[in-house]
Formats: structure tokens, sequence, C-alpha cells
């Protein structure tokens, strides 16, 4: 999954606190989502200002996650997150994401997202330059 040449990708070091352990001792699954929503925030305004976004009643909805959890991540691990934007068709933003451990993989998500226009609740369905070229980056 690695690209660092895709101007729309990240890659960041993730922190793993105390509150983010369960009883079992590992990474509550609640923090793998809210790591995918941190990753998300960062990544997308490469494409367009949220705020811009914002202003002309349109946001970026989640519609479905497949995550698989394939390793534990534990209190004094160093995860790493990568996250790239693979295509915007039709309306749907796929993003897919890797956290590794030492470059070993822990987890792996792959997820859809629209544009919705918060005024009619409907999705945006036309190429992101249709409603948006008007906005600066």
């Amino acid at each position: 999954m690695t690209d660092k040449t895709n101007p729309l990708s990240i890659e960041i070091s993730l922190n793993v606190n105390t509150y983010d352990i369960d009883v079992a001792g590992h990474v509550n699954n609640i923090v793998y989502i809210r790591w995918l929503e941190d990753m998300r925030s960062l990544l997308f305004p490469k494409l367009y200002s949220l705020k811009k976004l914002l202003a002309v009643n349109h946001y970026l909805v989640v519609v479905s996650s497949e995550v698989k959890y394939r390793k534990q991540i534990k209190l004094f691990d160093k995860p790493v997150g990568k996250m790239l934007l693979v295509s915007y068709s039709h309306g749907i933003l796929l993003f897919k994401t890797e956290i590794t451990i030492d470059n070993h993989i822990a987890f792996n998500a792959i997820q859809k997202c629209v544009l919705i226009n918060l005024k009619n609740n409907k999705m945006l369905k036309g190429d992101i330059n249709d409603f948006a070229g008007h906005l600066e980056r």
C-alpha cells in the first residue's frame, strides 16, 4: 500500500494512550475507528478544505467501513498509519488504510465515503470538480 508519490496519501505516527487499552491489554477496537477519522481529517484537506466545503453546505460522510484486525496493538507499541485516497468515481471516495507495527500489518481498512449536500441531504454524484472546482484548495 505504500505510495509515497501519491499526493493524496499520508503516513503518520499514532499514539497509544492508557485510555485506549481495554481489559484484554490491547487497543480497543473503537480506537482504530478514531484513528481512521484522524487520518482522513488530515488527508481530505489535500483534496479540498473542509472549512470551504462546509461554507457551501457540503460534507464528507462515511457510508461503509471494512476493517480487519490482524495483530494486537499494545500500550508501548509505536503504530504507523498510512492512508491513501484510491479513487473518486460516481461520487464515491475510496480510502485504503494500513496500520503497522515494526513494518508488520496490524490493521487494515477500506472506507467508502460520499460528499453530501447538507441542504437537501443528497449525495453529490458528479466529479468533485463539478461542484467544488470554484473552491480554492
